[in-house]
Formats: structure tokens, C-alpha cells, sequence
């Protein structure tokens, strides 16, 4: 392992022992934070809303949706530290609901896969209420409040840019071929109250989807389809989603560069965990 790494692993170990004690309320926004998490990610879930946390002024209602390794009454121990409202959503409601909508085929990909489950229960929260969906490998360094803009930008999906192109191509070519095109849309922040795409077009992708349910690049070419149809792309500085650090000992300063957040994916998380133990102190 390089020192990048090393370091990354030091920081792992360090907040594993490290518990948040219960921290003092903030007024709320109104908004609903809606994630998805499996009992291995409840570290970065917890790093993620602890960064939500200090960095803005009112905090959202938060949803999680169990991938189905855990149940609501695990879960409320571990984060009894927030202050405020946490709704726990399991994967079977999430299918029950898609059912109800008759949407059986994004039922179908919610039970067979976690990107199938992502999807399902962005179309189905957005429908009812504002939704900030947010993975949970992103850490926050400012508020982003003012980029949401006002009420009537939330009726079509705006995302987040990336400088890397990971979409299936032959569902891109069919549907929304601009997603090929930088700038590339990243699928870790979506923003929405309405519909995620017209029946015929969701349908259609999901149906596809089903053939490889765990190959993720159907979702996220459904989001950057999502967003290229919508309201488009969110201001660059809401996240960054760039690995040109990813084996440095030092790394980007996010406050300097003037990002709101950071997008830690996969191969980057002993990056997220030295930024998260930053924060803490």
C-alpha cells in the first residue's frame, strides 16, 4: 500500500473508535435527504451526515433505505446521536410501493440489485416531496442551499458532473446518447420533485436494466438520462467527483477550491476517511 492508503487505513481505524456524542438541534430546511445504505456503510454514512451536520445552517429530514442487511431497529442505536428526524425505509416497502404503483418491473430491479433499489425509490420519494438523493460516500465541507435555487427548479432532475464516462453505452445510444458527451453526469447527487422520466421512457430502461440488474452502469446511464432530459446539470462547485489525488500525500482542499462537496467512489474511500477525520477536529 502506498502512504495515501496507509494514511486512509490509519483514519479507518481511528473513527471506528471514535462515537459522535449527541449533538444539539438545528432548525429544519424541508427538505428530504434520501440514501441508501447496507450495514458495511454505516461508517461513511455516518462521516457523511456528521459533515452535514457542521457544515449546514438547517438540517434536512433524512430517509435511509436499508438494502436489506439491517433493520430500523439496528439502525437507531448506531445514529441515535442526530438531532433530528431519521425515517427508515426497508427494501420491502420500497418494493411494496413500486407495486402499488404498478410498476411491477421496478419492483422487480429494486429486489434484484442495490442500483435497482436506487432507482426505485428516487422515482417513487420524488413523486410525493422534494428529494435530495445523496450517496452515501460524499462528505460535505459548505451548505448548498443557495444552488438549489427556488421551489420550481426541483420539477425535473438536475445531477452532478464527472470527468469520467461510466454508462452503458448501447442503453445510451437508444435513449439519451448525449450522456457519451462530456460533461459527463455522475450519479452520486440527484435533485428532484416530480418525475424521474415519462412512463414510456422508464419503463423501457428499467425493462432493459433487468437483464444484468447488478451491472451498475444502467443506473447510472438512467440518472444521466434523467438529468440530460431534465433540468440538466447543478453548479460545478456543488461536488467533486475527480481521482487526479487519489494515491498523494496531500490531497485537494475542498474549502480552498470552493466545492460544497466531495463524491468518494469506490477505489477512493482511504480519501474519505482522512478528509472525515479532518472534520472531526
Amino acid at each position: 500500500m502506498n502512504i495515501s492508503v496507509r494514511l486512509g487505513q490509519l483514519a479507518l481505524n481511528v473513527l471506528s473508535r471514535w462515537s459522535i456524542k449527541p449533538l444539539p438541534p438545528k432548525s429544519g430546511s424541508g427538505l428530504n435527504y434520501l440514501t441508501i445504505s447496507g450495514r458495511t456503510h454505516w461508517l461513511l454514512l455516518r462521516e457523511s451526515l456528521f459533515s452535514l451536520y457542521r457544515s449546514w445552517k438547517k438540517l434536512p429530514t433524512i430517509t435511509v433505505v436499508s438494502d436489506g442487511s439491517w433493520s430500523a431497529a439496528d439502525f437507531y442505536p448506531v445514529f441515535s446521536w442526530w438531532p433530528g428526524k431519521i425515517n427508515v425505509l426497508s427494501r420491502e416497502q420500497i418494493i411494496t410501493d413500486a407495486d402499488a404503483a404498478g410498476e411491477r418491473e421496478l419492483a422487480q430491479y429494486a429486489e434484484a440489485s442495490a442500483w435497482g433499489l436506487k432507482v426505485a425509490s428516487i422515482v417513487l420519494l420524488a413523486r410525493r416531496e422534494p428529494v435530495l438523493f445523496v450517496d452515501a460516500d460524499i462528505l460535505w465541507f459548505k451548505d448548498p442551499a443557495d444552488l438549489f435555487g427556488p421551489g420550481d427548479c426541483w420539477a425535473k432532475p438536475r445531477g452532478v458532473r464527472e470527468s469520467n464516462c461510466y454508462q452503458h453505452r448501447e442503453m445510451a445510444l437508444r435513449f439519451c446518447p448525449k450522456v457519451l458527451e462530456p460533461p459527463f453526469v455522475n450519479g452520486g447527487i440527484l435533485a428532484l420533485h416530480g418525475e424521474f422520466l415519462t412512463a414510456e421512457v422508464l419503463h423501457a430502461m428499467v425493462h432493459e436494466a433487468l437483464a444484468d440488474p447488478k451491472d451498475g452502469a444502467f443506473e447510472q446511464t438512467m440518472i444521466a438520462t434523467a438529468v440530460h432530459r431534465g433540468a440538466g446539470l447543478l453548479p460545478g462547485t456543488m461536488s467533486l467527483v475527480e481521482f487526479d489525488d487519489i494515491h498523494r500525500f496531500c490531497q485537494r482542499n475542498m474549502r480552498r477550491e470552493g466545492y460544497y462537496s466531495r463524491h468518494y467512489v469506490n477505489w477512493m474511500r482511504h480519501l474519505l476517511y482522512r478528509d472525515a477525520l479532518k472534520l472531526r477536529f
